[in-house]
């Protein structure tokens, strides 16, 4: 197995762990704690992340990218990794003081104090993270060890110490506490790749590309976190609980999607620097076939047995949350082309003006709706401001990046998955008409809508990528070996 594929593995068994733990957890949490602790936590963590994101400068992305361009050279690595880390820093003292301030001073948010105490904790921590350090350098194995080791202890702590509504701020305390164990960790396991500098640093360079990065993801950001920020301003928590459950729902969904993306833009950017642009081709289509692949059958899925999966995930308090998750189910396949078109083409090409570009739209066509359908229809509002921003964003990252970079999507891939998913609806109205328990029936539709979708891409379709992933799943699994 190459070492992208291994990466891949890598990255997709990461992103498991990010469905898997939060499937064990918050059914648990959310029942334990209700919508409206839930609501109160989510309101917090939104407007935290929103800091962190400022904070962080675009370095989430750009880090990845530079590392990769010099993997191959200790002294450069350490200097590019000193620079970005002290820009980190620098900024997320700035912000935080800013945050203080901020909750310390707005009526509204006073009330939430003791959890966002908790978040300037949170916001601190994650300039020593240095994530994009690990995944510039492909360092895919240790991430995933650390990270599910670390997501083990935290399982085990929230079972343990949650048990009631007046125990939300342990619940929010203790994922501080899991991202100090990944501090902790990542800055002794980076010693072996880089050393710190304090001398020869030039900052200048870094400044552009992190404007145009940090410009476009403090855009994305209202449509992808301000939205619940807006959410809670306007309505009372309840409806930010069902909100932010739905858009839980998705997320963890889009991480198996943005998995693909994570290790590709350090392959890609790799590729691009030293001029190999049939490798750099070669990916995309490979990136392009398995994201589509995956997110058409899990957007059409996903909408239509969306009040089963709300039922199952969060309990039948959170059932005004099923609308909002039906409208947000298209957005899984729409990420996972932005990720494409955006992070794999534009931003490893050195485009990220026109990344900005496609942002600014989806920020003016979010703000717009949600100011306008939040206090008409709350959390399905919101949901679908959501959604018309994913839309308009998707069609502008591909416009440009098909105009400026000769890849050309297979879009016969595109059809032929709707058309092997449609028998997912054929299969609900069966299985609606037939006395099942909820879990039953979820789990026969998951199973007979898998089978057919392989089905019709294998026998009916032959499509190649299902012969690939057969060759290299089979054999894992001791099926079809010689004797």
């Amino acid at each position: 197995m190459g070492s992208i594929q291994r990466n891949v593995v890598y990255n997709v068994t990461l992103s498991l762990s990010q469905v898997l733990f939060p499937l064990l957890v918050f059914p648990y949490v959310s029942r334990v704690l209700g919508p409206e602790q839930i609501g109160e936590i989510a309101f917090v963590d939104s407007i935290t992340q929103w800091c962190v994101l400022v904070a962080a400068l675009g370095i989430s992305v750009y880090g990845v990218r530079e590392i990769a361009k010099v993997k191959n050279d200790f002294e450069r690595r350490s200097v590019v990794f000193s620079e970005l880390l002290i820009l980190h820093l620098i900024a997320t003292v700035s912000v935080s003081v800013f945050f203080i301030l901020s909750f310390n001073t707005v009526s509204s948010m006073a009330p939430f104090r003791h959890l966002f105490w908790i978040g300037t904790g949170i916001l601190f921590l994650q300039s020593l993270v240095m994530e994009w350090l690990f995944q510039g350098l492909g360092a895919f194995s240790y991430i995933t060890i650390r990270t599910v080791a670390v997501r083990i202890l935290s399982t085990l702590a929230i079972f343990l110490a949650v048990r009631g509504p007046e125990d939300s701020t342990i619940y929010y305390s203790l994922t501080f506490f899991g991202m100090l164990m990944n501090v902790l960790l990542n800055g002794w396991y980076a010693r072996k790749f880089v050393r710190f500098r304090g001398k020869g640093l030039h900052f200048g360079k870094h400044f552009k590309p992190l404007f145009y990065i940090f410009s476009f993801a403090i855009v994305t950001s209202v449509y992808t976190l301000l939205d619940t920020v807006i959410l809670g301003f306007i309505a009372d928590k309840a409806e930010v609980g069902y909100y932010s459950t739905a858009m839980r729902v998705v997320k963890l969904v889009t991480t198996l999607l943005v998995a693909i993306s994570t290790v590709m833009v350090a392959s890609l950017s790799f590729a691009f620097h030293n001029g190999q642009r049939e490798e750099a081709f070669s990916l995309l289509r490979k990136s392009f076939a398995l994201t589509v692949f995956m997110g058409v059958p899990l957007s059409i899925g996903l909408g239509i047995i969306a009040p089963n999966v709300i039922f199952i995930f969060a309990g039948s308090e959170y059932g005004p949350a099923a609308p909002a998750l039906q409208l947000l189910a298209p957005t899984l396949l729409l990420i996972g082309l932005n990720n494409i078109f955006g992070m794999q083409v534009l931003n490893t090409t050195n485009n990220e003006r026109l990344f900005l570009r496609a942002a600014l739209v989806g920020m003016v066509i979010s703000l717009s709706a949600n100011f306008l359908l939040i206090p008409l229809f709350r959390a399905t509002g919101a949901a679908v401001a959501n959604l018309l921003a994913e839309v308009s964003v998707c069609l502008l990252l591909a416009f440009f990046a098909l105009r400026r970079f000769p890849f050309r999507p297979d879009w016969k891939g595109m059809f032929q998955a709707v058309g092997a998913a449609l028998p997912m609806f054929g299969w609900e109205l069966l299985l609606k008409h037939m006395a099942m328990p909820i879990w039953v029936e979820t789990s026969v539709m998951f199973g007979l809508a898998g089978i057919s979708y392989f089905f019709i891409q294998y026998f009916i379709w032959r499509n190649p990528l299902v012969s690939e992933l057969k060759q290299l799943v089979l054999p894992k699994l001791g099926i079809g070996k010689k004797n």
